[in-house]
Formats: C-alpha cells, structure tokens, sequence
C-alpha cells in the first residue's frame, strides 16, 4: 500500500531523540561513579608520584579520612614506615603496565591503628594510552585475619590437647618414686622445720603431677569445690617460693589479712598464685621487691583481692594485649606461654577477673596483678554444705 500524503504528514511532525555519543558516555561514568561511591571496598586513585587524586566513601569508613583531608595527600599516609619501600615497587609495576592482584599487606587508619588489608592495583591510561597513575581496590581483611589467627591458635592448643595425656602419663610414673622417696625419708627426719619443708615438697610433687593434667585446661579439676580462704592458700604459696626469692635477693612485703571463705577449687586457684609469683620472679633477675596483698574489698563488687605487684621493668605496652593468649611469651629461653592463659581461665571459670597494670617509665616501673573473687563465686551451688 502507498502511503497516503496525510500519513507521510503525520510521521513528519513526530520527532524522535536519540542519546548522542557524549550523553551516552556521560550517563555510564555517572553509573560508573555511583557504583564507586557505594562500593563496600576501599577505590581510590593515585598519580605516579604517589599523590591521592580520588577517593570513595568506603576508603573514608574504612580509614577515617575525609576526602577534602586526604585528596592530594601522599599515599604513604596510609602505609606503615616499615612498608614504604613497598610502594617503590608497585609503582614500578604500575609503570610497566602491571597489574597487582590481591596483594595482602597492612595499611594505618587516621588513628594510627594498623589493619590487614588486600589491595587489587590496575594502571590507568589517558585517551592516548599513556599511564598516568593507579586505581586501587582495597578490602580491609582484619576480620578474616582474626579468624585464621583463631584456627591456627585454636589447632595449636588442640595439638596440645592431644599430647597432654602422654606427658601426664610418662611424668606422673618418676614423680611417684620420688614421693615413694619422700616418705621413706620421713622417718629419718627430726626437726620441725625439716618436717615442714618436706610437707612443702610433697605438697608441690602432687601438684606438678596435677599441672601436667590441667595443661592448656584440657583437664578441669574434678575435686569438689570447697569452701576455703584465699589468704591461707597466698601464705601456703610464699612458703614453696621464699627460699627462692631469698636465695636471689627478692624481698617479698605480704599485706595479708584474714578474709572470708569463699567456694573455689583449691588446686587451680594455687596454681594462679603460683604462676603470677613464678612471673614476678622472673621479672626480677637481678633483686627486687615483691609485695603480695590479700583483703576482702567492696570497691566495685563485693568479694575476695588479690594483688601481686613487683618493681620489675615491666611490660611493654606492645605486648600488653597478648599476655593472655596462649603460647604467647616474651621470654626466648624459659617459659611456654601457657601460664597466663591458664590462669585466666581458672579465675573466670570461679566468675573472677583478673587485670594486668605495667609501667615501663624509668622513675616508676613495674608490673601489678590483681585477682579479684566474688563472694559468691560460680561453684557455691555444687560446694559441699559445711557442718
């Protein structure tokens, strides 16, 4: 059929707008920049020379910073002083046309606080194909981090586990004959005080044989809990480990006072004493003083504290939120790194806290750990009724 001239009039006075080549552009980098600005990843860019040129808001969550704070700042802002020389090489591979992929490594919030990140660098080209600078895609990967950290803290301890029972067995067999040892002995022993010395070390050879099933606290005291006198078992303790401080110059201040009788597992809470003692010997290689405070106190709770304080040079404020991670020591030739991870577990296991104060200032130096128990701790309702 022909159309007819009204038809051709009609089609003529419709007038289509097709997108021009500049519109379409323009709509797919303002698609481009929306998907960047509510990307969950860091984006940004830099020039050559290192200088910040874009920035998302990710990249300000992430790190803190405001894009008018960092935008033609250096990107060595974000990176650590020991990692700057790793710039030089991305760079160079930027230059070269390299991409990076994935590369892990640790970048420093406005905070100064270090994070675990993952970074994907792509060179980018002007219209003539010449690079001109480096987008970068960073993921902050702490979290997962954290959890690998966990999984290869957690199959260490399980390994530990897993040996326990061995070490227990092949020790427990000499520590036997040397109690068997022990009470022979007895009979020819004469004086008190040889006496008491002895108790002390048949006190500690059961102990030991005791520690060896706790390790890493794969095994929980099975003893009923009693109802017992946190001084009793601080005084017990500085008997085992006087002769020790004395012998390397320790002069050990006892504040303890008689205090009320609370529900708790006597070997694991001899244990806690003795391994914040054992810790404050060791922080006084050359002498010094040891103060342990035992008291009742209703400061913020009512319940049992106590307090062991030694003038040692103290810890490093570095290594002070691991002290209670296990296996984690500062010591290169004695120690396992389980003491305090261990004792963490017994005092919170009574529904107890247990809080480290350091100093390392030259004036002032030293370390003081306190242990609190409460009144009613988390084994009163299966304690044995005293009569």
């Amino acid at each position: 059929m022909v159309p007819s001239t009204e038809m051709i009039s009609r089609h003529e006075d419709v007038a289509v707008d097709f997108p021009t080549h500049a519109e379409q552009t323009a709509k797919r980098l303002a698609e481009l920049a929306a998907i960047v600005e509510c990307s969950d990843d860091a984006i940004l860019s830099k020039d050559l020379n290192g200088i910040i040129t874009s920035w998302n808001n990710a990249a300000r969550r992430i790190f803190g910073y405001s894009s008018e704070e960092i935008i033609g700042q250096s990107i060595l802002k974000l990176i650590p002083p020991h990692l700057h020389g790793d710039e030089k090489l991305i760079i160079e591979n930027i230059r070269a046309g390299r991409r990076i992929e994935h590369f892990e490594t640790v970048r420093l919030t406005k905070r100064g606080v270090p994070i675990d990140v993952s970074l994907t660098i792509s060179p980018i080209k002007n219209e003539a194909g010449k690079i001109i600078g480096a987008s970068k895609i960073l993921r902050d990967i702490s979290s997962k981090k954290r959890i690998e950290a966990s999984l290869v803290q957690a199959e260490k301890i399980a390994a530990t586990g897993r040996m326990a029972a061995t070490i227990a067995h092949e020790i427990n067999n000499p520590l036997e004959a040397v109690i068997n040892l022990l009470y022979l002995l007895r009979p020819k022993i004469l004086d008190s005080e040889g006496l008491s010395y002895l108790d002390a070390a048949e006190s500690e050879l059961a102990r030991v044989a005791h520690i060896a099933k706790q390790t890493l606290g794969y095994y929980r005291e099975h003893a009923a809990a009693t109802r017992s006198s946190l001084s009793q078992l601080a005084e017990h303790a500085i008997t085992i480990y006087q002769p020790r401080c004395s012998a390397t110059n320790i002069q050990i201040e006892k504040h303890i006072e008689p205090t009320a009788a609370i529900v708790l597992r006597k070997g694991e809470i001899m244990q806690v004493i003795s391994n914040l003692l054992t810790n404050s010997i060791y922080a006084l290689p050359a002498g010094g003083n040891l103060r342990i405070t035992v008291k009742d106190t209703r400061e913020r709770e009512t319940g049992v504290l106590l307090t062991i304080a030694d003038n040692g040079s103290g810890i490093a404020e570095e290594n002070l939120p691991h002290i209670f991670e296990a296996f984690f020591t500062t010591r290169s030739t004695i120690g396992t790194g389980i003491g305090l991870f261990i004792a963490k577990q017994f005092v919170e296991g009574h529904g107890g806290k247990i809080r480290v104060e350091t100093s390392t200032a030259p004036e002032s130096h030293g370390t003081v750990v306190s242990v609190f128990f409460p009144l009613h701790t988390a084994y009163e309702s299966a304690a044995p009724i005293s009569r």
